[in-house]
């Protein structure tokens, strides 16, 4: 039997599921599939990702080796201290990311492993200037591997472009369980729907919501300056903020003071999902990452802005079908969400959403997973 090892710096809990999923499709094919993870503990820890303790973590195969955080300067680099798991392994794949001691020592030992690498990721830091310095250490690293795992087509065509060859790229479409948050949806009533509105005193359906991590990338500010716009044109408009972070602050603030907007927390499973039935759009001005993909199964159409440091899932956003990226100021942000609000023009984008819902799935991803990793090991 083929052994495969995954090495994740954290084992963030979406992503349970695709690990679960993927084991039992690589055990068909007769190659064995097992994963080493280890904890956040600096500011990453505070986007709430991981959401759960070590004695929660379902995947009973999986092992836990605490990281070791060493910092050089201003730079914290992880050290993941499991090169005694190598031996005997068939493909190692690790995460792409400079600050990993350990993809580092698996390079200059490339020529002399007796596996192959593969890498898994965005192929550069998509929150970084494309020539930072830590961007051009990704660009030299990126052949030295016998495999890529990228995140989305467009991150493949990039790969390909400086240099790594096509055909040992693997588009994963990296997604979450959207078949999970359709029925989930589909599941809460519109007697629910009614009271949970009569909860936070919300009348109509002129409703945003905003659910993710509260950091700076995801522009808490710009949103906030934004809804205060468009509260001036639609008296009605009320917001829902789902999330926590080190920007939290700001939006507890807000709430304080204004009825119509609601701080509510981090939210999971279906105790969030029904706060996106009493919405009509999904307000994310900055940063978006999987979150498009809760846009599409939760029906709720999202409006961003061409923010130059989106995570590679914004090529999933088609303009004007599933969703709407505009100008990166408060005035563009704040017309287009009134317009789309006053005209109920979103409710053209719910089909198209239920479309790209069936498209982006786990189990795509798995699928696409599963094929790449047989042919790096062929």
């Amino acid at each position: 039997m083929k052994k495969v090892l995954i090495i994740q710096k954290s084992l963030v809990q979406y992503r349970q599921e695709f690990f679960e999923l993927l084991r039992k499709a690589l055990e068909e094919e007769d190659v064995e599939l097992n994963l080493i993870y280890g904890k956040q503990k600096n500011e990453e820890g505070l986007k709430n990702d991981e959401g759960l303790k070590n004695d929660e973590i379902d995947l009973e195969w999986s092992k836990y080796i605490p990281n070791k955080t060493i910092k050089l300067g201003h730079i914290n680099l992880l050290w993941q201290p499991c090169i005694h798991a190598l031996k005997h392994q068939d493909l190692v794949i690790v995460e792409s990311a400079n600050r990993l001691i350990l993809n580092h020592l698996l390079v200059i030992n490339r020529r002399f492993s007796t596996f192959k690498l593969g890498f898994w990721g965005h192929g550069r830091n998509m929150q970084d200037a494309p020539k930072s310095w830590g961007n051009r250490l990704k660009y030299l690293l990126v052949k030295h591997c016998d495999w890529w795992f990228a995140y989305t087509a467009g991150v493949k065509n990039s790969l390909a472009d400086l240099g790594y060859p096509e055909q040992q790229i693997t588009a994963v479409q990296n997604a979450i369980n959207t078949n999970l948050l359709v029925e989930q949806y589909a599941q809460i009533s519109a007697a629910e729907a009614a009271e949970l509105k009569a909860e936070l005193g919300i009348v109509g359906n002129q409703v945003g919501i905003f659910c993710g991590g509260m950091y700076p990338e995801k522009r808490i500010e710009f949103l906030l300056a934004c809804c205060m716009k468009i509260k001036e044109e639609i008296p009605g408009f009320h917001m829902i903020f789902i999330g926590s972070g080190i920007d939290a602050p700001k939006v507890i603030a807000a709430a304080e003071q204004f009825e119509w907007i609601h701080y509510l927390g981090p939210k999971f499973g279906k105790d969030r999902v029904k706060y996106f039935k009493i919405s009509a759009l999904f307000l994310m001005p900055g940063l978006v990452g999987l979150g498009v993909l809760d846009s599409f199964a939760l029906e709720t159409p999202m409006v961003t802005t061409q923010y130059k440091f989106h995570s590679p899932e914004i090529e999933y956003l088609e303009q004007g079908k599933n969703g709407l990226m505009v100008d990166n100021t408060v005035a563009e942000y704040t017309h287009a969400v009134v317009d789309l609000l006053r005209s109920e023009r979103y409710k053209l984008m719910w089909e198209y959403c239920k479309h790209s819902a069936e498209k982006y799935t786990v189990e795509n991803m798995v699928e696409n997973f599963k094929t790449g990793i047989l042919q790096a090991i062929r």
